[in-house]
Parts: structure tokens; sequence; C-alpha cells
């Protein structure tokens, strides 16, 4: 095998990829005028749902599947920059598992805005100050994100995509495990990791602070301290990792919403989320959900939460497959809302590419 042919090969295939890529870029910076001069949105999720999938099916191998779709969510970031500057906010600072959902989903390509909190990221977007925002929903740890869910009531964005962040947690410290005497972290982390520290730190104080990155800069005072936070944190700072992956389940998932101001049009494979108060009476629940069974619709999640309004009274968070558009859908949504004292769509966006 003569290793210089085969270098020489790959070096006439990246000539060509740079070409392409440029052709590429090109087209997209066209379709952004287009998008600018007919009032557009430059992020449209289900063309890049579709794009991808055709992707995903087109490809042969050796390179997986996820490697590809990685590569390719790189060029389309790359591409919108041209079209545009987009801003995505999200709840900071720099290095929370919030940014690296940022960056995962839309690449580097886009203009990353820290928000305080959650509500600050729906008020960033409100406004017009972000293009989208990036908030947390669920967890399969811990469960939903009430502030999200509490936001999207409260706000007039829509949903527009989502997106699953594979969360990894790692102890960050200058000191070795046995001399750790107290723990900074989100309280989420320290929510997915409680078996290991219940292993092998039990003695150490936990304390709890408003972000992973806020509890690397206190751990980085104390010799003694240590930090629980993602992989981006060793981007932010230079403080040892002394122990990786250390969430209990290894399935840990955290399921993100992308936000916007825009309406999505069907991909085929869409997903709605919606939100719904009832009247205090026997059965109200069982009734509300039975549009869904009359309509053939299948709920992906069912989740209550108290309504501030009043004691007792509750308002139901739901996710059902297919698109608002869609006859049967919007046939159970329009006989669900009779019956209720409240009704709201956060919006239809395409499923995550299985």
């Amino acid at each position: 095998m003569d290793i210089e042919k085969l270098r020489t090969g790959i070096d006439a295939i990246d000539a060509e990829i740079v070409r392409l890529l440029n052709e590429r870029c090109e087209l997209g910076r066209q379709i952004g005028v287009w998008k600018h001069e007919n009032n557009q949105p430059i992020y449209v999720p289900e063309r890049e749902r579709i794009l991808l999938e055709r992707l995903a099916n087109l490809n042969p191998g050796p390179l997986d599947r996820e490697s590809l779709l990685a590569i390719y969510r790189e060029i389309m970031s790359a591409t919108i920059k041209l079209e545009r500057p987009v801003t995505v906010a999200y709840m900071g600072p720099e290095g929370t598992f919030s940014h690296l959902a940022v960056l995962e989903k839309f690449g580097r390509g886009v203009v990353a805005q820290p928000e305080a909190a959650i509500g600050d990221v729906f008020r960033a977007v409100e406004s017009g100050r972000a293009d989208y925002g990036m908030v947390p929903v669920e967890n399969t740890t811990e469960g939903v994100v009430n502030p999200t869910l509490d936001s999207l009531t409260a706000s007039n964005v829509k949903a527009v995509a989502e997106f699953n962040l594979p969360v990894h947690l790692f102890l960050y410290s200058a000191s070795p495990v046995s001399e750790i005497r107290c723990i900074y972290s989100h309280p989420q982390p320290f929510g997915q990791c409680r078996e290991y520290l219940q292993a092998n730190l039990r003695n150490a104080t936990l304390i709890e602070v408003t972000s992973t990155t806020r509890a690397i800069e206190l751990a980085e005072r104390e010799s003694d301290a240590a930090a629980i936070a993602g992989a981006l944190a060793r981007e932010y700072s230079e403080l040892p990792c002394i122990a990786e992956n250390i969430e209990d389940n290894s399935r840990n998932i955290t399921r993100f919403l992308v936000i916007g101001r825009q309406e999505n049009k069907p991909s085929g494979d869409d997903k709605t989320s919606l939100c719904f108060a009832l009247h205090d009476r026997a059965g109200a629940l069982y009734d509300a959900l039975r549009p869904f069974r009359n309509h053939n619709i299948s709920m992906t999640m069912i989740e209550s939460r108290p309504l501030k309004s009043g004691n007792w009274e509750y308002c139901f968070f739901v996710d059902i497959l297919g698109h608002r558009d869609e006859p049967e859908i919007a046939a159970a949504c329009a006989e669900l809302k009779q019956d209720c004292a409240m009704f709201k769509v956060f919006g239809s966006y395409p499923r995550i590419l299985q």
C-alpha cells in the first residue's frame, strides 16, 4: 500500500470538497437574498428536517450517520451565517449545557447570546433582541423544567424545533476526591448524579448555584472544592477533570425546545406542543383527552402544573404527534378547546430525526 499515493488522493478530494462547499454556500447566499426580499425566516426547521433525513438515507458508509449529520449541521450553520447573522439566546453564562445545545443544534456559525434566566431567553426572542432561543424542557432523570413550561404559557413566542442533548457530567477539582469538602453545581446536575455522590462523596457539602459555569468559577477559588459541569467547561477553565461520566443514567438526555416568532409548515413528521386548563368537575381530564383517542392521535408527553390564578387548579402540558394544520389534529384541538377554561398551542415543529 503506497501511503503517499493515498494522501495524494485525499488532497485531490479535499480540493474538490472545498470547491463544492463554496459553490453550495453561494447558492445559500442567493437564497438569503430571496428570503430577505420576501420577508421569510432564515432558519426553516421543516427544510432542515427533510434535508438531513435525505442525506442520512443517501449515506452508504463507512462514515457513520451521526458524524455525517454533525458535519452537515456545521455546513448549514456556515450557510446561515452567509444569508444573515442569526442570534440564538440561551440561559448562560458560556459553558452551560444550554450553550452546548446551541452549538450542537445550530453549529458555531450563529451568535450564541447568554441570558441570565430562562424567562430572559423568552423575552429576548419576543422583543427581537434574539432571533431564536434554546430552552430546556425536560430531562430523562429529573423530569420537566418548570420555568420553561411557565414561560411558554405566558409568552407569545412559538416552539419551532426540538433537540435532544445527551448529558454527561464531569467532576472538576484541583484536589483528589478524598480531599473534596464541598461541591458546587446547578440543582439539575446534582439530581442527575445522586448515586455517584452518595457512593464517593457522601460527606461533601453540596452547594447549589445558578449555573455549572458559576460552579466552576467558585471551585477554582478553593483548594478543597469541586464542581460538577459538562464537557464544554474545559474550554473555559483549566481546572482538572478528575472523574468523567458520573451521571447515574447512561442515557441521561435533556430535551430542548427552540423558540422563535415564526409558524412552521408541515415537514411530514411533526410534533405539536400545547397546554390547556379545565373547569373543575369530575372526569374533566378524561373527557378532555377523548378527542385525541377519537382522532387516532398519539400523545408523547403529558404534565400538570399548578395555575397561578387559583389554588389547586392545574394546567396540563401535552405533546402530540402531527402538525396543527393536519385535519385530524385541527379537529381534535377544536373539540378539546370547547371544554377548556384556557387553551394554547405553543407550536408545531419537526420531530427529531431518529
